[in-house]
């Protein structure tokens, strides 16, 4: 499989009936710190323009959940990027992103999110979209739990324009 003009991957926000599809994904990529279905259907209904899904026919490939900051904030925060195993490397990730990227609101400044130090591939992903590595966390999510913010600036005048 591999995404190309012949063979094409949709990506645009999901639906209601496709969350459990998400919460199923979610506990495959994810191994511990897992979301459960009802937060799903939670960020659904608060943010549904930013849980984004990849799809190719009626394999879903991945997602992306990201959420506004605090009102006034002029950043986005992504939550969570899940790729499935068998569709990594295939540039689904960097699609999701550039989604959210062409559709984030036009006063959106920066995105940012927090990653594993030791999870090298989403690291490199993140740097290949311009993501610089901001600050380093020894127990983010608790004792143990490492993680590095990652912070995306970007260029507000003209960013919606297509190349």
């Amino acid at each position: 499989m591999s995404i190309n003009k012949s063979n094409p991957v949709v990506i645009r926000p999901a639906s209601l009936q496709e969350l459990s599809l998400v919460a199923e994904l979610e506990r495959q990529v994810f191994t511990s710190a897992v979301y459960p279905e009802f937060f799903f259907r939670q960020a659904h209904d608060l943010w549904p323009d930013y849980l984004i899904l990849a799809w190719k026919g009626e394999q879903l490939l991945g997602y992306l959940l990201a959420a506004p900051g605090q009102q006034g904030s002029k950043s986005i925060g992504i939550m969570s990027l899940a790729v499935s195993q068998q569709s990594r490397g295939l540039g689904v990730g960097q699609a999701l992103l550039q989604y959210l990227l062409q559709h984030c609101p036009a006063q959106t400044e920066q995105l940012w999110l927090t990653v594993a130090p030791d999870n090298q591939s989403a690291l490199h992903l993140y740097k290949k979209s311009g993501f610089i590595q901001h600050q380093y966390h020894e127990d983010y999510y608790g004792k143990d739990e490492p993680r590095w913010l990652l912070v995306k600036q970007l260029m507000t005048v003209n960013r919606d324009k297509k190349d």
